[in-house]
């Protein structure tokens, strides 16, 4: 029958490249663009579709999540990756998201106990279902400098998901057991370039006079963590003298991911994937999935007001116009398509916030879990009641409180009682309520959407908008340097979302989307099942003729 075959009739895009920029707030795309190039950012915007109120609708905001959000089509409650870790009851340890024992990291030089793999991820991705559409015709490859933001976007099913190993003492990129038996011959090549030494011989400094960085505030301030061996948070960075302070230890080899060669050493990998895997030289749509992790590194050091972001997001923008501009020779104009995301924000530094009179405090969760345990041990008895406290999860000790004979709900219920009175907490809601109610709106409903009931805590925190957690019992808010990210506001949750190339409309809007969008609206344009758990809705506007 005509107009059934995806790959001859519906004349699919031969590539799509989905672009994660970690810790990218919306507000980057206008705040830096009179120093932007005409490639990058603003061939994107200027050329395809802009969703300018794009919010993640679930909490924890952190990279995991959203990096199986976006892939997956739905939200943790479905896809069960509530954080970049947990508290695992059965084993009463840490659970890393991509973190597989049965596996083996594949290339690096030394070795890893601790393999990699998307065994935690609990629904299929778009990447997984291009393939299995094709019959397994279609390649993906996915890279990071993160595991997590590799292994996540490819899937179950991608021929290949590699990230950087700074653990080894080149920085090569690696990938698991689960995907290979060996590196590719081209991916051992690459890594024989030794890239990472020669960019960290390097010295970073402003690709633009520093005067010009006005958008941000003066290099030297007081909301900036120190790198090792500096005496002040300023430009330049002189790698190849970092590297002596560091005697040898392969901890250096991260240093890249905090750089701006972070992100160029990606793009190069990138490239190398798109040549060597002949991606989007046939009829089967090919994807090729790219996560840019140092905008993550540089905006937890820095925060967002300093120049060091600023030049970061410059460069990157010379790094996409190149993968663009490559990618017009590679493949064709006419033959990719490109979206372009977030996996989440980042709020201000709440000295930063403190020092301009905004709304900023501190959440001091040994002080929490301290009081809370007095409370309880008071009421039901001096006992261990408190298995793991998190910085926005409590998990109980379940066996303990079975054993008492105590109402499991009542106790869940008892410390939510109590953590609401805390200073700075917003919201604390039970395990029990979030799996007996719906919730279907404000900050309740992102953390409904958040929770898992095999992976979630028995009690969710939610601190007030500028409060942010922290384990430091001794440094006040007016001196926290760098920040973070993880909550329901605006700040962790607004992100970009650009679409560009084949099939592609100019155009913007400001109706209110969500990242988890994006998987089933590529299931549209593909003509593919959706993911088995999707649950977000194709972009209309994208798919309407």
């Amino acid at each position: 029958l005509p107009g059934f075959s995806q790959q001859t009739n519906a004349n699919p895009p031969r590539l799509v490249v989905g672009i994660v920029v970690d810790q990218m707030r919306f507000d980057y795309l206008y705040k830096y663009q009179d120093h932007y190039g005409d490639g990058g950012f603003k061939r994107l915007v200027r050329e395809g579709f802009n969703y300018k109120n794009t919010h993640f609708d679930y909490v924890p905001t952190v990279t995991a999540a959203g990096h199986a959000s976006i892939y997956t089509g739905t939200t943790p409650e479905v896809h069960g990756i509530v954080g970049n870790s947990w508290y695992d009851r059965a084993s009463k340890k840490g659970v890393s998201n991509v973190g597989d024992s049965k596996v083996k990291i594949v290339g690096s030089v030394v070795e890893n106990p601790y393999g990699r793999s998307p065994q935690n991820l609990l629904s299929s991705t778009i990447t997984d279902q291009l393939r299995a559409g094709s019959n397994f015709r279609s390649k993906v490859i996915s890279v990071s400098l993160k595991d997590r933001g590799a292994i996540l976007p490819g899937g179950r099913t991608a021929n290949g998901a590699y990230w950087h190993d700074w653990e080894s003492s080149p920085g090569y990129f690696v990938s698991s057991s689960y995907y290979m038996e060996k590196l590719p011959s081209w991916v051992q090549d690459f890594n024989k370039r030794e890239l990472t030494d020669s960019y960290l011989s390097q010295t970073w400094n402003t690709l633009l006079p520093i005067s010009e960085y006005d958008e941000s505030a003066p290099d030297d301030n007081p909301h900036e963590r120190l790198l090792r061996g500096k005496d002040s948070p300023t430009f330049p960075y002189d790698l190849e003298a970092m590297r002596k302070l560091y005697n040898g230890e392969t901890t250096f080899y991260q240093v890249l991911w905090g750089t701006p060669f972070g992100n160029t050493i990606v793009k190069d990998f990138a490239l190398e994937a798109l040549k060597n895997e002949g991606l989007g030289k046939d009829i089967y749509t090919d994807m090729l999935c790219v996560s840019f992790s140092t905008p993550d590194v540089v905006g937890h050091t820095f925060g967002p007001q300093s120049v060091e972001v600023q030049d970061i997001y410059l460069r990157l923008d010379r790094d996409i116009e190149n993968l663009l501009s490559t990618l017009d020779q590679e493949v064709g104009k006419n033959n990719y398509m490109v979206f372009l995301t977030s996996d989440h924000g980042a709020m201000p530094v709440v000295s930063y916030l403190h020092a301009n009179k905004m709304q900023a405090g501190l959440a001091v969760i040994p002080k929490f879990k301290q009081d809370l345990s007095f409370y309880l041990n008071q009421r039901y008895g001096a006992f261990e009641w408190i298995a793991e406290f998190g910085y926005e999860q409590i998990y109980l000790d379940r066996k303990l409180i079975a054993e008492k004979k105590l109402s499991l709900p009542d106790v869940q219920q008892a410390v939510a009682d109590f953590m609401q009175q805390q200073p700075g907490v917003r919201f604390a809601l039970t395990a029990h309520n979030l799996q007996d109610n719906n919730f279907d709106e404000g900050i309740p409903a992102l953390v409904h959407n958040g929770f898992h009931p095999a992976r979630s805590g028995d009690v969710m925190l939610v601190y007030e908008p500028g409060f942010t957690a922290t384990s430091d019992f001794r440094t006040p808010v007016s001196e926290v340097q760098g920040t973070g990210h993880g909550s329901g506001y605006a700040y962790d949750t607004h992100v970009p979302m650009l679409w560009f190339g084949k099939g592609i409309r100019k155009g913007e809007t400001s109706r209110k989307v969500h990242p988890s969008d994006i998987a089933p609206t590529l299931s549209m344009m593909l003509n593919l099942q959706m993911p088995s758990g999707a649950s977000g809705e194709p972009l209309s506007e994208l798919l309407d003729k």
